[in-house]
């Protein structure tokens, strides 16, 4: 089975690669060149101009790839991808089947064009979705249950590197100190002023500190961490290309969104097996058992997130559990490998299906 993947990680172009049924090749966008190239044998590397949906070079690149590679199945990983896929494959006599992968819990619009060019249009064989939630919101658009599968995501690279405690010395965050991490673009829709205003709430809690990492957009995020309660105890960060590493020096890491297909973030944290305390937005509750690899709480709901952090400080061995519990809970569902085995799967189905119509 021959697939093409634009705009696919590289872990999960090297994991199907892997399986011997499988012809991986992999296109990329020109902006992704600095990422690592993939380098498991049998991967065929091409790359091709991206940029916005309608992008007719981008297209006629692809649909170049396309007449070099003839895949059986092409594999567009969000939005603009599979725009150019679709303008690639419009006119072919016999276009290869095309799987959608959409992140986003959004309805699609009926009035949207851009929606109707992707994953509405006729030539979207099937929908590959980050999470539940995304598959739900996808159905309720009107999208056929029956072509939307829920594969998940997996991290986008394994940190090369878990520094603890004693990477967050930087911070000048004692040794001894109860640590409430979070790595987001502190955008509205992720909640950091729901973590902040929860921390106000735990400002008795002397040793509690909280380290935000990312681009603060929200204004109000600032404001609230000028508290005179807290501020001498709140770190924002900002950007940070090795935080995903630096996390591992938390106690807990929280994700408060209010909307959320399946926080990368989180699952990396999960990953250095750093206990999760999240909203129940989205796929989150999906990657989070609550009461078994951490909390879950209420979107929005500040004294549900304050009592969830107070239950985790006045408890270290129930957050050395859930942390244990999270790092397993990733390598048992979030893999490359195990996303790569869901993919294959609805390969299989995809080609089912186009071969029992070409019968009939």
């Amino acid at each position: 089975m021959k697939i093409l993947l634009v705009g696919a990680k590289h872990s999960l172009a090297e994991a199907l690669a892997a399986n011997r049924e499988l012809d991986v090749a992999l296109a990329s966008s020109s902006r992704q060149r600095r990422a690592p190239v993939a380098t498991v044998s049998g991967i065929q590397l091409r790359w091709y101009a991206g940029g916005q949906k309608l992008n007719f070079r981008a297209a006629w690149q692809i649909r170049k790839i396309i007449r070099e590679l003839r895949p059986d199945i092409v594999h567009a990983f969000y939005g603009r991808a599979l725009a150019h896929v679709v303008l690639a494959a419009r006119g072919m006599r016999r276009p290869p089947a095309i799987v959608s992968f959409r992140g986003i819990t959004t309805h699609l619009s009926r009035l949207n064009l851009g929606d109707w060019l992707t994953y509405r249009h006729p030539l979207v064989a099937a929908q590959a979705c980050e999470s539940h939630a995304v598959r739900d919101a996808l159905i309720a658009s009107g999208i056929e249950a029956a072509r939307c599968w829920t594969t998940y995501n997996s991290m986008a690279a394994f940190p090369a590197r878990s520094p603890g405690r004693p990477g967050l010395v930087q911070f000048d965050i004692p040794a001894d100190a109860f640590v409430v991490g979070m790595v987001a673009a502190m955008r509205r829709v992720k909640g950091a002023d729901v973590l902040l205003c929860a921390a106000a709430e735990c400002a008795d809690l002397s040793d509690a500190y909280w380290l935000l990492f990312g681009k603060v957009v929200d204004p109000e995020v600032r404001r609230l961490a000028g508290d005179p309660r807290i501020r001498k105890r709140v770190r924002l960060v900002g950007h940070r290309p090795d935080a995903s590493e630096l996390i591992s020096g938390a106690d807990v890491f929280c994700m408060p969104s209010r909307a959320e297909a399946l926080c990368q973030a989180l699952l990396e944290a999960m990953h250095q097996g750093v206990c999760p305390v999240v909203s129940d937005a989205g796929g989150m509750k999906e990657a989070v058992r609550d009461g078994q690899d951490g909390i879950v709480f209420s979107a929005e709901d500040v004294t549900a997130l304050s009592t969830a952090i107070r239950k985790l400080h006045a408890d270290r061995q129930l957050v050395e559990e859930y942390g244990a519990s999270a790092r397993q809970r990733v390598a048992d569902e979030f893999t490359p490998q195990k996303v790569a085995g869901r993919c294959l799967a609805l390969y299989k189905h995809v080609l089912r299906e186009r071969e029992s119509r070409g019968a009939a």
